[in-house]
């Protein structure tokens, strides 16, 4: 049973205990965030964000991350227009480090000016890496569009100037002003029990001071009355846009309506938009419609991205979808899946305990009501799809809308396509009539779905199914909740020298019809029961993934079983896919870090097939046709090549009968067993790609360990060592140096060969600085033995990320499935800890030694390049 109360201080607090795993959530909702600045305030939220992990009262600059992450735990914050959120996911032995790390966080930061120095370079290259997003530009440009005066116009972040301005006075002031006690609520979620959590609670934030709150009145928006068009001419390869009106704030009656239409609009394959502007025929890259609720007046949009030459079709083939919604109510069958689906978040909502503080502190800060949920499903379950059409009329005016553009075509080209779609729409929905039809009954079927916990402990079982098949079937029935992976070894590994991007294409296809199914009953059938299906192709396997709730087991295993044995590929659909596919290449430009990785991976593994392009080129897309994806499939889709796992809410003799029954529908074939030679690197090499950025992107690489190596252990406690807010990296060139606001190591292990190395995002004079820096970093770990405290927090970390990750049954289905079907021992993903305890500070230094020695692989993408 959650408890909720307030301390002497006024802070209210909020538990919410669950048993389902041994991980606790503690959460710190502020109700402050970038609207609620002022004028040369803006971005000091955000600012404060940072600046609150760089040093409290007990702890010094980079010890609240190294405590949390010396206990396993993971620990982050945001900020957003309404509010900051601070939190720490961790094992609940370790539930009082999240206490005390959020309490001193939250209740005595030092703020010293020279952290804060430092920070604001941290800042400002965050602002720069935005800058260099497409899709943060165009969401920007989306704000300003809607919002001219209320501060939701502006950008979270804030501007340069003020970061690199703001007082530390200023900020102090801010902070205590806003960050005080009777503006805050602690979430705490997880295994523990309440009495004692509430005694904790009182102890280590009931000496708070109780600063006094200054309160914010933000400016109104005026009531639009215009059509708003707004173009920004960008160098980016593809054009991002919305169309937007505005709706009432999160507590209007009219939310609820407006969700579910915006859900039938454009959430899901099988949505109106989806179908009439992807899947009939790709005038977009991807389409789709949010309602986006918050404390003030909100917004519903409808997002786009696509190339510039099919703007005017697109926005024109929008607009009968849109004057549809108000001309007739939606179908009986549309409200129904809009209503599943939302009904659904529920059940999804409790397999993390941080996803059940997440979505209780969302609902006390907008309602002061944890448990609002069943209030908000009462309402929706009350809709009809009268209630549906009434909400497009009302909201979806003629004379008052908006639509911003972020592109590459000339600006005044842009603009005149926008007026001709903006006259046409206006038009088109002042003359929009409510067809006169008697309303048909409809009733919601509620959707009720035990979700409590399941004492029982999970098992799981390796079977050899008669096929030659394998599975892994793992009972878990603490959600009603299941993930189910089948993989065939192939990937990139089977294809031809002249194929590249087959193995994509070909996963991109494999849902797109089968015998008994075609692509828009796989949509429509996924949509309806609230479940996903999809499938995946890398560099050495490709397969289906699905996850459902248990009740709709027979309904979704009947899609899954079908398009696993009769794919059909339909040549329009591949052509259709083609169209994106190479829509995806042309804007790669639009994503540096991509091409920095691509460079790299390139003469890394150069002349292997994991050196290939996934995307592929134009000529090699152009090549594949339905005959080459059925040859693809018949290569691969052997039952001696086969790995299904099942983690969940299960019955395994009824899953091993099914399995037994598909399987042996296939041809028993062989493993395959192809092998490539590893690449020899001899020196050192430097690869640099000129690409007009705020920012460069740098890897710094070197060949690595291969996937059964059994120094593999060894190699992750080095990137834990490197990793994480608390790790080297972190550590020396951003928090010391100011280097960047992402720095990161990054490996990959493979069956011949892997890489190891680390990658940063910097402005690009500081680009030689990041390149020495990284190279110092790993030099360390090779010639100086770690300390048994750093070594102690390495192991912790990767241990409490672990058993935190596998509080999710998709992580659980990924890692014991890939253990196995690449001969691993596959018990071993569930019990890792004493594989880490193992590792030495010697066999640190030895593995570190042995891979930072060899020639280094240095990829450089960004305006300049450097001297090595």
């Amino acid at each position: 049973m959650s408890k909720k109360f307030q301390l002497k201080n006024g802070l209210k607090v909020l538990l919410l205990p669950s048993h389902k795993s041994p991980v606790v959530s503690v959460q710190m909702w502020v109700k402050t965030g970038s609207a609620d600045e002022r004028k040369g305030e803006e971005g000091i939220s955000h600012f404060i964000e940072h600046l609150v992990f760089k040093g409290t009262h007990k702890y010094g600059v980079g010890q609240i991350a190294s405590t949390v992450e010396g206990s396993g735990g993971e620990l982050n914050a945001y900020t957003s227009f309404d509010q900051t959120v601070f939190y720490v996911t961790i094992s609940k032995q370790f539930s009082d480090v999240a206490m005390d790390v959020i309490s001193e966080m939250m209740g005595f930061p030092t703020f010293d000016k020279t952290e804060i120095d430092n920070e604001r370079e941290v800042v400002i290259e965050e602002i720069k890496r935005g800058q260099d997003s497409p899709g943060r530009r165009a969401s920007q440009l989306l704000f300003t569009n809607t919002f001219r005066k209320h501060p939701y116009g502006r950008p979270v972040i804030g501007f340069d100037k003020v970061v690199r301005n703001v007082s530390v006075k200023k900020i102090k002031d801010y902070y205590h002003s806003r960050y005080v006690p009777s503006n805050m609520f602690l979430v705490i979620a997880g295994d523990f029990d309440t009495a004692e959590m509430k005694k904790k609670v009182e102890l280590m934030f009931g000496g708070f001071q109780p600063f006094k709150l200054r309160k914010v009145t933000r400016t109104k928006e005026p009531a639009q009355t215009n059509i708003r068009i707004k173009v920004e001419e960008a160098k980016f390869e593809s054009t991002t846009g919305y169309l937007t009106w505005r709706i009432p704030n999160v507590k209007h009656k009219d939310i609820a309506a407006l969700e579910v239409l915006s859900a039938i609009f454009g959430q899901g394959d099988s949505s109106r938009l989806m179908q009439t502007l992807r899947i009939k025929e790709p005038l977009t890259n991807s389409v789709g419609c949010f309602s986006y609720s918050m404390q003030d007046d909100g917004l519903f949009a409808v997002s786009f991205n696509l190339e510039k030459e099919n703007l005017e079709r697109a926005l024109s083939t929008m607009i009968p979808e849109i004057v549809r919604l108000i001309e007739e109510p939606p179908t009986a069958a549309e409200v129904q899946k809009a209503i599943t689906n939302f009904a659904s978040h529920e059940v999804y909502s409790m397999e993390t305990v941080d996803n059940i503080a997440r979505k209780a502190g969302g609902d006390e800060f907008y309602y002061g009501d944890h448990d609002h949920y069943r209030k908000y499903m009462k309402e929706v379950y009350a809709l009809k799809p009268e209630d549906i059409q009434k909400a497009a009329k009302k909201y979806f005016k003629a004379d008052a809308f908006g639509l911003s553009l972020l592109t590459n075509m000339p600006k005044k080209e842009a603009d005149a396509i926008l007026k001709t779609f903006a006259k046409n729409l206006k038009k088109a929905l002042a003359a929009a009539k409510i067809k006169k039809e008697k309303p048909k009954k409809f009733a919601a079927k509620k959707f009720i779905i035990k979700s409590g916990a399941d004492a029982s402990a999970p098992t799981t079982q390796k079977i050899e199914l008669k096929s030659g098949a394998t599975l892994l079937i793992r009972d878990q029935k603490d959600t009603p909740y299941v993930a189910m992976k089948a993989a065939f070894l192939g990937g990139v590994r089977v294809e031809e020298a002249n194929q590249e991007g087959l193995t994509e294409i070909f996963s991109r296809n494999w849902l797109s019809g089968s015998k008994n199914f075609s692509e828009d009953d796989i949509n429509l059938r996924v949509d309806e029961l609230a479940a996903g299906i999809s499938a995946f192709g890398g560099r050495n396997s490709v397969g289906l993934s699905m996850d459902y709730l248990s009740p709709f087991e027979d309904k979704m295993f009947e899609i899954f079983q079908d398009s696993l044995l009769h794919p059909e590929f339909p040549s329009q659909i591949l052509e259709r896919e083609k169209v994106v596919q190479r829509n995806q290449i042309k804007a790669r430009s639009d994503n540096p870090a991509q091409l920095c990785v691509m460079a790299f991976m390139k003469e890394i593994f150069k002349n292997h097939p994991y050196s290939r392009d996934l995307l592929g080129t134009n000529d090699s897309i152009n090549k594949i046709t339905p005959e080459v994806l059925k040859a693809y499939y018949n290569k691969v889709a052997q039952a001696n090549n086969l790995t299904l796992c099942v983690v969940g809410d299960v019955k395994v003799e009824k899953w091993v009968d099914a399995l037994e029954k598909m399987t042996a529908q296939l041809p028993k074939g062989g493993r395959i067993k192809n092998s490539f030679q590893a690449p020899v690197i001899t020196k050192t090499k430097y690869i640099f790609q000129e690409l007009k950025k705020e920012q460069s992107h740098i890897i710094v690489g070197y060949q690595g360990l291969t996937l059964d190596s059994k120094d593999r252990y060894a190699l992750e406690i080095i990137q834990s060592i490197l990793s994480g807010q608390g790790g080297r990296l972190f550590l020396e060139l951003r928090d010391k140096n100011s280097l960047a606001y992402s720095v990161s190591p990054m490996h990959m292990e493979g069956i011949e060969c892997g890489y190891f190395g680390g990658y940063i995002g910097c402005s690009p004079e500081k680009s030689e600085k990041a390149i020495s820096m990284l190279k110092t970093e790993f030099q360390k770990l090779a010639t100086t033995r770690v300390g048994e405290e750093e070594l102690t927090r390495a192991q912790r970390y990767l241990i409490g990320r672990h058993d935190i990750e596998l509080q999710r049954k998709g992580t659980i289905c990924n890692a014991i499935l890939f253990d196995d079907i690449y001969g691993l021992n596959y018990e071993d993903s569930l019990d890792v800890a004493r594989h880490y305890f193992a590792v030495t500070a010697d066999d640190v230094r030895r593995v570190a030694e042995k891979i930072f020695s060899q020639p280094a692989i240095v990829s450089l993408v960004g305006p300049s390049t450097v001297d090595l």
